[in-house]
């Protein structure tokens, strides 16, 4: 399995700022996405599903203490778009990155954020 790495768009506060399809990673359901914290818990991934029918992505455990949690699987309507803040303590890994992956067959546009 080939691993797709994102790169994050920072967005700012206090002003809008644009977040586009067009910017994102079309997903490949094949590959796993890692994306790096670049602060702690200021992280944020917007999962948008274009495939005709729900779709599963997968955050898994990271190497830290709320690890014990699990994997966090979240089903994506046909066409939604769902945003993800997750935290550092559950998801990060010892390299500072964050994993996912997605159902076989789903298609669409992930994008990682970094919050200010």
């Amino acid at each position: 399995m080939a691993v797709t790495a994102l790169t994050s768009v920072a967005v700012v506060k206090n002003i809008g700022s644009i977040i586009t399809e067009s910017g994102a990673t079309a997903i490949n359901a094949a590959n796993t996405c890692t994306a790096k914290f670049p602060k702690e818990d200021k992280l944020a991934i917007l999962v948008n599903n274009t495939y005709a029918g729900a779709k599963k992505v997968t955050f898994s455990k990271g190497d830290f203490l709320a690890a014990g949690q699990g994997d966090l699987v979240a089903s994506i309507a046909q066409n939604d778009t769902q945003l993800f803040i997750l935290t550092s303590d559950r998801f990060k890994k010892a390299d500072g990155t964050i994993s996912m992956s997605f159902e076989a067959g789903m298609t669409g546009f992930v994008e990682a954020i970094a919050l200010p």
